[in-house]
């Protein structure tokens, strides 16, 4: 027997007081001799045996009372009766991996089949009456159940037919999600079993000694509950992988071809040779490159295609040759179009010199082929105003608005500029000497309201005899610069800068994609509406920096353009387990669609309106890799099929598990059980689990000595 609140058993103490009253009322007995007593000697003689009686049953009411009111409180489990059929009802929350490393085969199965059979056999010696919830821990972590169950038949179901497709493991949210689960669960016997195959990536921030928050909340709970990791072995360690497929842009005109350079990872100990990479388009195989890869290395190629019909087509890299194919397919989205329009604002071209001016160099990068005078077709379409000359109305038409050294604007340009951007239109403002600082913090960032992303407190340079400035060398996550990762591509670090403008008060929604070696910020991005603001620090030109001179200059550029004309867009890939959302018109509001996903199976969906009056559809089960296409329920020429990309996280695609002894010593910090096979749990679990909480009987137990004890009282004080 043990106490799930022990040190309350102190309160037992109490049973001194009724003892001690008893014995000092005893003691003040005082014997009077009296003549006639002898007449009545027989019956005080036999009234006498029967109080002492009644009083010592008092007094045993009394004691007893703070007894078990303490032992109440204290709540005793008995654990010698857990074999009895019924009287050991337990909550077991399961945290179940589901990554797609749990997929990985080996002899004895896959350890996600290995983990199900574990848990077939855990749900069946559980006692009748206990219930059940299970947590999928993958990207992102989220129930199985709505409810917890008892019935495990129907968990077990549900279980088998969870397709397991998910991201890397979230320790601490699917902790957090499993302390909220006990919450709702009955029973006294608890248990938070996790059960995962331990890939070195998930784990490798416990491993160096990390905390994870919510176990520490979790320890916290009353009663405790136990906490349990089971191990699933993944034999597999031989694995390719494709990391990555960036493209050359995010939209391409008709027949204009686009790069897709594809990184390929070999992620075990041994070469492989001669492996077959596919290209695909719109599910058709194009072409077949061969390639090899030493161990635990990685290569690199360049493939490309080219489509004839403008709409969102779909281009697939897929490769042969391992024995774990879910991550060696990467797909993406490519929007075709016939052009983006673009008009270029600038400001004062004093010196009349060709490439002197604000927006020589961006007319060259924006359309390359028709500065060259070739018969390749741009898909940056551009117009060129003195800022002086905008009009209204000047915007329409045009997807980008880029300012380039542009002084200031009148109130009539600025607020047509801002109803252009909250419409979802996207602006592009590059730096320049001419700019009117007090203007543009007064009436374009506004304290933050306006659509400057930042404040500029002044002007930055470098000293004459100094090195120039740089762009900080660092791994860039934004969709624009993703592409300028791989070091043996274009370089945004061969730049150099002498001028720039110094942002500050980047705050709220503004953030920073590009620094400066020197620790300023050279290009911060804003939402503004619907649309989104890109500032640069610098100039357009070679007046401030040599960037423009740089091969660099033509794709930035033009991603920075075509990143701002499809923001609202879908997104040329997603990861797994993100939300799908299809923007709509405002007229689709309650029509029906159909989706299908990478398994072909159809899901009807139906639009729904915002608090802002957008209207779209979602869909939230995207924990497949592969293309999901969105159309009308009822076909419609004028509504194409929309198609969306989603791919596996690239850490699931390295299978090394956290050594064995590691995860044990992971296990024993955070005071939780460990077992590396269901009979060693089923040890473990004989040797620990929850007996009979026996609270029930001792307050009934209470109640009578409280009613005995009031009764007692009553027939003494009659007698």
């Amino acid at each position: 027997m043990w106490f799930l609140n022990g040190i309350l058993l102190a309160g037992a103490a109490a049973f001194l007081i009724p003892l001690i009253i008893h014995l000092l009322n005893k003691r003040r007995v005082v014997t009077v001799a009296w003549g006639a007593m002898h007449l009545l000697h027989e019956a005080l003689r036999q009234k006498k045996r029967n109080v002492r009686v009644e009083q010592l049953l008092l007094l045993i009411a009394r004691i007893s009372i703070p007894i078990l009111l303490a032992l109440l409180l204290a709540r005793p489990v008995f654990t010698l009766l857990r074999q009895l059929p019924g009287l050991n009802k337990n909550s077991l929350v399961v945290v179940l991996d589901n990554s797609y490393s749990m997929r990985a085969p080996g002899e004895g199965g896959t350890a996600r089949d290995q983990a199900r059979n574990h848990l077939r056999r855990i749900f069946s010696e559980l006692p009748g009456g206990s219930d059940v919830s299970i947590i999928l821990a993958g990207s992102p972590p989220r129930l199985l159940m709505a409810q917890p169950s008892t019935a495990m038949d129907v968990v077990t179901e549900a279980m088998d037919s969870e397709p397991s497709l998910s991201g890397p493991v979230k320790i601490n949210e699917a902790f957090q999600l499993a302390q909220a689960e006990l919450k709702r669960m009955g029973n006294a016997g608890r248990e938070v079993l996790f059960i995962s195959d331990f890939q070195q990536t998930d784990w490798r921030n416990a491993v160096e000694g990390g905390t994870v928050p919510a176990l520490d909340a979790l320890s916290k709970n009353e009663p405790k509950p136990l906490l349990t990791f089971l191990r699933v072995p993944s034999e597999l360690q031989e694995n390719l992988s494709i990391a990555s497929v960036d493209p050359s842009a995010f939209v391409v005109a008709r027949e204009q071809a686009i790069a897709l350079r594809t990184r390929i990872q070999n992620h075990g100990t041994r070469a492989y040779q001669d492996i077959a990479v596919h290209l695909e388009a719109d599910g058709v195989r194009l072409r077949t490159t061969r390639v090899s890869i030493a161990p635990n290395a990685e290569t690199v190629l360049t493939l490309s295609h080219a489509f004839d019909t403008p709409g969102d087509h779909s281009l697939t890299v897929r490769l042969e040759g391992d024995s774990f194919p879910e991550d060696n397919a990467f797909s993406l989205v490519i929007p075709v179009r016939e052009q983006v329009n673009t008009l270029i604002v600038h400001g004062e071209n004093k010196s009349g010199t060709a490439l002197e001016g604000d927006a020589d160099f961006l007319q060259i990068a924006l359309t390359p082929h028709q500065s060259a005078e070739v018969t390749l077709k741009d898909v940056i379409r551009t117009g060129l105003v003195d800022y002086r000359q905008l009009r209204d109305k000047a915007t329409e038409g045009a997807e980008v608005v880029i300012l380039a050294n542009v002084p200031k604007l009148n109130d009539k340009q600025t607020k047509d500029l801002e109803e252009f951007v909250k419409r979802g239109g996207g602006l592009l403002i590059f730096a320049g000497p001419d700019m009117d600082l007090r203007w543009y913090e007064k009436d374009f960032y506004r304290d933050g309201k306006g659509l400057l992303p930042a404040a500029i407190s002044g002007f930055g340079h470098v000293d004459e005899g100094q090195s120039p400035a740089r762009v900080l060398s660092q791994r860039f996550t934004h969709p624009a610069t993703t592409y300028f990762n791989d070091a043996r591509g274009l370089r945004l670090q061969d730049g150099s800068f002498s001028h720039w403008v110094r942002f500050d008060k980047i705050q709220g929604d503004t953030r920073v994609l590009l620094s400066l070696d020197r620790g300023d910020a050279l290009l911060v991005e804003k939402p503004f509406g619907k649309g989104r603001v890109l500032a640069v620090a610098s100039t357009a030109n070679a007046r401030w920096n040599n960037l423009p001179l740089q091969p660099v200059f033509v794709p930035l550029t033009q991603r920075l353009v075509t990143y701002l004309a499809t923001q609202n867009a879908a997104p040329q890939f997603q990861m797994c387990g993100t939300l799908l959302r299809a923007p709509l018109d405002i007229t689709k509001e309650k029509s029906e669609y159909v989706l299908t996903d990478p398994f072909n199976k159809i899901h009807e969906l139906v639009a729904k309106k915002d608090e802002t009056g957008a209207v779209y559809v979602d869909y939230a089960a995207t924990y497949a890799p592969g293309l999901y296409e969105l159309r009308p329920k009822v076909p419609n020429a004028n509504e194409p099929t929309r198609r969306f990309a989603f791919n596996l996280d690239p850490s699931e695609s390295n299978l090394t598990a956290t050594a064995s002894e590691k995860t044990r010593e992971v296990a024993s910090r955070m005071n939780a059980g460990y077992a590396e096979s269901y009979d060693e749990y089923a040890r473990l679990d004989r040797s620990r689990r929850h007996g009979t909480e026996l609270w029930q009987p001792i307050l009934v137990l209470l109640l009578l000595f409280l009613f005995g004890e009031v009764f007692l009282q009553q027939r003494i004080g009659k007698a």
